[in-house]
């Protein structure tokens, strides 16, 4: 079986002086095995435990660093901890993530301090969740003298861990769980410890677990309720993951088997080296219609969350008329979209080809891009936001109200509720991802606009928006989203003083990139493997891809399908 490479890493308090040793004892740990190369680099953590006569600080700064090491249940983390508190401690709670050192100071005799800036947490599901800008960790840590030295009696709950312990220590995958209309896979991000089982067992294991609390609402699973693994392991061997379910999938159609088998099959091939996926029951091979068994791991395409029509391209906007970016030079589209009668902006398309825009009165206007197609007015309402799709053909659209909308073809709207946002805080304008399951939301409150995320539910036939979370806490203005695929978003926007640029937003590590940004960008659109596309304020559409910005035709406001 494949092993990872296995990085070492070694935590010293920095009070202590060091040296580096040759090991005579502790747990043996399985290396990479020699002569195989391999991407998946682990790096682990061993802690260093407490020496004699370190002071009370000394003690809470090694026992932080030791908390990195998940081996044998942080079993040297609990050597900083009295007996007791060492037995009471519950590690696998939460973690607490903070950013850069922490401040740590006594506090008389008896108790020491720690205050930190704190970035985000992951609960006991796996599943991330950004800090508010200026939150902090502040921890008292109550101390007691035994035996001669100090120790922690009152540990915080869960886990207190720095951004670089948590990259060092988890290991980030999503586990593809299905929209309602079981067609499309979405991603649900967690995290997992790199000293807990193997990543196709944690996976897997997770994968029937169900959905986290937070995306649970708006997906579905394919495993009928209650199944497990008969064996409670997934091995890897030569390059097979063998999945052993319990007999009662065998009682599953075969839709419900090609819905489960899609979840696994883009799961697991998320783990380096895995390139077939053995799917039994009891022991037994499960048949699946239309697979193999062992089934590739570019099998179930039509799942795929980032697919995109064949041929389709950007469009944008040249004096009010709708061109298409793909052709050189760019051509206005057939229909009345191309004619600039009325001349539109604010432009989205949907993945069949059907567009919303808006005109220079802020009137809604739908239609297709069919040859002969005409467009229906659907609403004037000055002030709204450019509309959305994502992977339906109801456009999405805020008024100046901050109320949603959603649009059918035919021009009626209905009211869609956003629950859970601060009283304070108004809605901007909305991005639907392309499976129709989340929705980037720009929030503003007071002087800021931010990104939050939410999920569309389906409650007595009618959509809604709830739960919306942050996305990141370095971004204090943002002025236009898009959704580049499942699990990464484009924003264009300022981070602190800063001059406006674009960012990449990964949602599935929580992580924000800066790309620069051409100079005077107002809006940005993206697509699944196509370059970002940014429009600016003198009427020019630059792209980027991995080096700098190009510039590229003139035009405005521009969309990829699903948008």
């Amino acid at each position: 079986m494949r092993q990872p490479a296995v990085v070492i890493v070694a935590l010293v308090a920095p009070l202590l002086a060091a040296c580096a040793v040759i090991p005579t004892s502790g747990p043996i740990q399985q290396g990479a095995e020699v002569g195989v190369e391999t991407t998946d680099q682990v790096i682990r953590v061993i802690a260093r435990p407490p020496q004699s006569d370190m002071t009370p600080t000394q003690i809470v700064s090694g026992f932080l660093q030791a908390s990195a090491s998940f081996e044998d249940d942080h079993a040297v983390a609990r050597e900083y901890l009295t007996p007791q508190a060492a037995v009471m401690w519950d590690p696998s709670l939460n973690v607490s993530v903070y950013d850069g050192v922490p401040t740590i100071v006594p506090d008389g005799v008896t108790a020491v301090d720690m205050t930190a800036t704190r970035v985000g947490s992951i609960d006991d599901e796996g599943r991330y969740e950004v800090a508010l800008p200026g939150s902090l960790i502040e921890e008292s840590f109550r101390m007691e003298f035994l035996n001669g030295n100090w120790r922690i009696a009152t540990p915080p709950q869960g886990l207190l861990l720095s951004r670089s312990d948590v990259d060092r220590a988890f290991r980030a995958f999503e586990v593809y769980f299905l929209d309602p209309t079981f067609t499309t896979l979405v991603p649900d991000p967690r995290y997992f410890p790199v000293d807990g089982p193997t990543p196709a067992t944690a996976l897997t294991r997770a994968l029937l677990s169900g959905p986290t609390e937070w995306l649970a609402p708006a997906v579905r699973t394919g495993f009928p309720d209650g199944t497990a693994l008969a064996v409670n392991a997934v091995p890897v061997v030569d390059g097979v993951a063998r999945v052993d379910l319990d007999p009662q999938v065998r009682l599953a159609d075969e839709d419900t088997r090609r819905a489960f088998s899609a979840q696994l099959i883009w799961t697991l091939g998320q783990v380096p080296g895995v390139r077939f996926l053995d799917l039994n029951a009891g022991g037994q091979v499960l048949d699946v219609a239309g697979a193999s068994n062992p089934q590739p791991m570019d099998s179930w395409p039509g799942f795929d969350p980032n697919a995109m029509p064949e041929g389709d391209g950007p469009l944008g906007i040249v004096g009010g008329r709708v061109i298409d970016l793909n052709r050189t030079p760019p051509l206005p589209v057939p229909g009345q979209a191309g004619l600039g009668n009325p001349p539109l902006d604010g432009l989205a398309i949907s993945l069949t080809e059907r567009i919303a825009a808006l005109d220079t009165d802020a009137g809604l206007w739908l239609g297709s891009l069919e040859p002969g197609s005409t467009l229906i007015e659907a609403s004037v309402d000055p002030g709204q936001s450019r509309p959305s799709f994502g992977g339906g053909e109801e456009a999405w659209v805020v008024g100046p109200d901050a109320t949603l909308r959603r649009v059918d073809p035919e021009g009626t709207a209905v009211v869609v509720p956003v629950d859970g946002l601060h009283p304070k805080a108004a809605l901007e304008s909305i991005a639907i991802s392309r499976d129709g399951t989340r929705a980037a939301l720009t929030i503003r409150r007071g002087p800021r606009t931010f990104v939050m995320l939410a999920i569309i539910t389906v409650r007595e036939g009618a959509p809604r928006i709830e739960s919306p979370v942050r996305v990141d806490n370095r971004l204090t203005t943002v002025s236009d989203v898009a959704w580049a695929d499942d699990d990464r978003l484009i924003a264009l926007g300022v981070e602190g003083a800063g001059a406006p640029g674009v960012f990449e937003i990964d949602i599935s590590r929580w992580q924000v990139r800066s790309l620069g940004a051409p100079p005077g960008a107002v809006r940005v659109a993206a697509a699944p493997g196509s370059p970002i596309l940014a429009a600016t304020e003198d009427g020019r559409i630059w792209t980027y891809t991995s080096g700098p910005w190009r510039l590229g035709p003139r035009g405005s406001s521009p969309a990829y399908p699903g948008s």
